[in-house]
């Protein structure tokens, strides 16, 4: 899947909801922009700042030349799910030697926005350092603080290689004063291959280079950006180092914390609600195949508090009150693995994670559901067919570290579990260089719930994101995948939605299809693969409410005047409807209904809906014919009706009997 940095960037830029009948409806996924990069590509920097009033402004993009320069670097900025086609329509500014700097202006500014800056370090040197101002266009040298930045472009790696990693943390200093820099290798899973090395920025304005650990600075109030680099064991390729800034006394460090570096993962924080005695296990699941090694590692702030291997007894250790941070890492053995981490107190369970492990074209997925209740359950995982069907798939689930029950194919099995959560266990093998996708879910015995669901891309290329969004109501919603062809046309580009091991909806190369869905939780799984001889690339995605639709009709359509049509409707998506034209007035229901109407004359008649996804009007028109009459004996006819009526009560008067009269 699309990976945390440095393997992959993914940033998200939410737009705010829009104007219109549908401004109060928060729909299920606002336009986003989303920036990739192959796992091949260095990472990219990335700013989120807000601007308040609207403005001209100017970006300015700097190659600081430290310790070489780039070969290449761009900045882009996006607001909501598009780029910001600054001056002369270009998208982004482009520096490349012997230029230093390149800039690009945004007239009439306003609201917030994403800027990211990626590119080449020399070929001399796996890393280089910029700049980015973002200054009113009138004063370009007067960079706004919390827009501007500094950063690193670290040298490509590979997939066999993925050794370097980089750092960029914001520190605000508030309190005036001498802070001293310290940082050591942690040896895990092994020592590092290059020593971490530092820089401490202000704005764009470097503070120090190269610092070395124990180095002390007398810095003033402000915001300051720290850079780091390192490299992990070529073997292992994978590390972690602390680094702890310290101020005056009585002043919280500026930063105390360990990195990752290479593969590693990054820690969870898992807050330790009182100083007590921990217990920290790893299992070994032996599913599909033993593993070579695990291990876990506890910290607080920067320092390590303690460490487990896999088949070793759980490590019991003394832990401060407060955040904690757990790193986890596993070797495959023959085949691909999986693996349970556990973090317990005598009273409570702190904190349990499962992980897979891959082995070259087969790859394993663990996942932790929510605590169900004690009872009968059922598991099903299936192979979704996207893009291509998958040479092989075996699931387990397990709970308090034994497998309860295991498939070796796509299907389902039944399992009873105790009170808490479970961990499934998937293993999916694709053909060389293939791609493919699968579903897994957990639904309760009786009444079929989904309570887990879960779509994972199956990939060895990174080729994968995912995300889930949660539907409160049942309705029609419009799905819609847009390429920003930034820096160009993405090669492969798809976005499958999927519920369970079904596929509700997907679309190739962007568009838009509908979505008919229920309450509950839907899983957007995208395939991106930037063109050919291209590391980037950018799309757009919204999920949003469908608009209401109307069907109005009139029978019949024509009518003579003072005569009767019948008007029925039908709507869906809908939540009021209003009524108009002639003798029709008021809020028809929405679903269906028909009304019988006196046309007097000529008349249009307009249902119009309002719904989550905006307001939608239909109109129908019954025309009136004048009275038919036979011609030209009207005058005659009344006559004759006057004489016929006087006859008739001159034949009662006569006929009626003596006394009745006065």
């Amino acid at each position: 899947m699309l990976r945390h940095l440095p393997r992959w960037t993914l940033a998200l830029t939410l737009l705010l909801p829009m104007l219109s009948a549908r401004s109060q409806t928060v729909e299920p996924l606002p336009p986003e922009t989303r920036f990739v990069g192959l796992s091949s590509a260095p990472p990219a920097t990335e700013e989120t700042f807000t601007i308040a009033a609207a403005q001209d402004l100017t970006i300015t993009l700097t190659d600081l030349q430290t310790p070489a320069a780039l070969s290449s670097a761009t900045v882009v900025v996006t607001q909501g799910g598009a780029i910001v086609q600054i001056a002369a329509g270009n998208a982004a500014a482009t520096l490349a030697p012997p230029a230093t700097s390149a800039t690009l202006t945004i007239p009439g500014a306003v609201g917030e926005y994403t800027l990211r800056v990626f590119g080449t370090p020399s070929s001399s040197f796996s890393v280089g350092t910029f700049t980015v101002c973002v200054a009113p266009q009138a004063n370009p040298s007067a960079c706004i603080q919390d827009a501007s930045l500094a950063g690193n472009i670290s040298s490509a790696s590979t997939a066999a290689d993925p050794t370097v990693s980089t750092l960029s943390s914001n520190l605000t200093v508030t309190t005036a004063g001498n802070y001293t820099v310290a940082f050591a290798d942690a040896q895990f899973p092994a020592a590092l291959n290059l020593a971490p090395n530092l820089a401490l920025f202000l704005g764009s304005t470097p503070i120090a280079l190269g610092i070395q650990s124990g180095a002390s600075f007398n810095l003033s109030p402000g915001v300051y950006t720290l850079l780091a680099i390192a490299q992990a064991d070529q073997t292992i390729q994978a590390g972690l180092y602390s680094i702890t800034i310290s101020g005056p006394a009585g002043v919280a460090p500026l930063i105390a914390s360990l990195f990752p570096v290479g593969t590693l993962a990054p820690a969870p924080l898992v807050n330790n609600p009182s100083a007590q005695t921990l217990a920290l296990n790893v299992t070994d699941f032996a599913f599909p195949s033993a593993l070579a090694g695990a291990r876990s590692l506890v910290s607080s702030g920067g320092t390590i508090i303690g460490m487990v291997s896999a088949g070793s007894a759980a490590d019991s250790f003394a832990a401060p009150a407060g955040p904690l941070q757990i790193w986890s890492f596993a070797a495959p053995g023959t085949d691909a693995g999986t693996y349970e981490v556990d973090l317990n107190s005598t009273a409570a369970n702190l904190y349990t994670a499962a992980f897979g492990v891959a082995n070259g074209n087969s790859l394993s997925y663990a996942y932790v559901t929510q605590p169900l209740t004690a009872g009968a359950y059922q598991a099903d995982a299936g192979d979704l067919g996207v893009p291509a069907a998958l040479l092989g798939l075996s699931f387990a689930v397990a709970q308090n570290d034994v497998i309860l029950q295991k498939s070796t194919t796509a299907g389902s099995v039944m399992f009873t579990a105790a009170a808490g959560p479970v961990v499934l266990l998937v293993d999916a093998s694709i053909a060389a260089n293939g791609n493919g996708l699968f579903g897994i879910d957990v639904q309760s015995g009786g009444a079929a719930a989904l309570l887990f669901d879960k779509a994972q891309g199956v990939t060895t290329s990174g080729l994968f994101d995912s995300q889930e969004i949660n539907l409160g109501t049942a309705g029609d919603f419009n799905v819609t995948l847009t390429d920003l062809k930034f820096p160009a046309q993405f090669q492969d580009l798809a976005l499958v939605v999927s519920q369970g091991s079904n596929v509700i909806g997907k679309a190739f190369g962007g568009g838009t299809f509908p979505m008919s869905a229920t309450p509950g939780s839907y899983q957007l799984t995208f395939i991106a693969t930037p063109a050919a001889q291209q590391q980037y690339g950018m799309y757009g995605v919204q999920v949003v409410y469908a608009a209401p639709s109307v069907t109005l009709t009139a029978s019949p359509v024509t009518v003579s005047a003072g005569g009767l049509s019948t008007l029925a409707w039908t709507t869906t998506d809908a939540t009021s409807c209003s009524a108009g034209g002639g003798n029709w007035s008021g809020n028809p229901a929405t679903g269906s209904g028909n009304v019988a109407l006196i046309v007097t004359s000529t008349t249009i008649y307009t249902l119009t809906c309002m719904g989550p996804g905006g307001t939608t009007a239909q109109s129908v028109t019954v025309t009136t014919t004048a009275a038919a009459h036979s011609g030209g004996g009207g005058a005659m006819d009344l006559n004759l009706l006057i004489f016929l009526v006087a006859f008739i009560l001159a034949a009662k008067i006569k006929i009626a009997p003596p006394n009745s009269r006065r």
